[in-house]
């Protein structure tokens, strides 16, 4: 069976939107915060959202200012020096490279500072999300993937 351009675009089509539903909905039940939460007050202070209780341990030190650490500011040395040298226009790639390596790793650190959870959901609601991620990448690579025709070689 030989299966036209326009069945395969509109299985991609189709595959897609499966896919980016799932995806939506899935990530529609995880619960992100800053360790602190909004209104903690000062050294050892806390905030209370959905009945956890969010702080900074035992009142060492400042809390962070915006999700960043004191260990992520050095972060800003090397891609200052970066952009520097970018400005500069010498030494090109090892310019890219701290700008691009400092940058991707204060991206890690800011999400490694925060708490995600998972909401609680029911076990039908889950497995829809599942299903409807895998049916729909299945549809993608199968319109990608061509008629069969390779397959029936004899």
């Amino acid at each position: 069976m030989h299966r036209s351009p326009a069945q395969d675009f509109f299985s991609f089509l189709l595959g897609g939107g499966l896919f980016a539903g799932g995806i939506f909905l899935l990530l529609n039940q995880v619960m992100v915060a800053t360790p602190g939460g909004i209104g903690a007050m000062g050294r050892g202070g806390g905030a209370y959202r959905h009945g956890m209780r969010y702080g900074y341990g035992a009142g060492l030190g400042l809390p962070p200012i915006g999700g960043l650490t004191g260990g992520m500011g050095l972060l800003m040395i090397p891609f200052g020096l970066g952009v520097a040298l970018l400005f500069v226009n010498a030494y090109r790639k090892l310019a890219w490279l701290l700008v691009w390596g400092s940058g991707a790793a204060l991206i890690v650190g800011i999400l490694h500072s925060l708490d995600m959870n998972f909401m609680p959901t029911t076990l039908w609601a889950l497995v829809t999300m599942i299903v409807m991620i895998a049916a729909g990448a299945g549809l993608m690579f199968k319109s990608l993937y061509g008629d069969g025709d390779r397959d029936k070689e004899d």
